[in-house]
């Protein structure tokens, strides 16, 4: 059952990914774009927000990551839980560095290569 459900995401979300040469340049170029304005704005907007709003960075660094993965859940439930835990990992990078530069690179590398890699 969980192999069908896989698959059945995957086949949802397929049509969204690069198959001709420019496809795959405007996909990096959206990987680039995507990599950088949502770190800007979940990492460095609403991270900050909710922080501030709740006097936790903890607590700050888990509702953005939450948000963040509900801004995914077109891919299904288990890829927006995914990327709501990677929220996290880039929440405490951004935290950890004092930067969103690191987040930004990696988030666009992952973007970059799933794009690739799933074809």
């Amino acid at each position: 059952m969980l192999a069908s459900h896989r698959d059945a995401q995957d086949e949802s979300t397929r049509f969204l990914l690069p198959h001709t040469t420019l496809e795959r340049v405007l996909w990096v170029a959206l990987s680039i774009s995507a990599g950088i304005c949502e770190e800007a704005v979940f990492r460095g907007y609403l991270q900050k927000q909710f922080a501030a709003l709740t006097k936790s960075i903890p607590a700050g660094i888990v509702l953005s990551a939450s948000v963040f993965g509900a801004a995914h859940s077109y891919q299904g439930l288990a890829k927006a839980l995914q990327i709501g835990v990677l929220g996290v990992l880039l929440g405490l990078l951004a935290y950890w560095r004092r930067s969103l530069r690191p987040g930004m690179i990696s988030h666009t590398l992952q973007d970059v290569l799933g794009g690739f890699v799933r074809h």
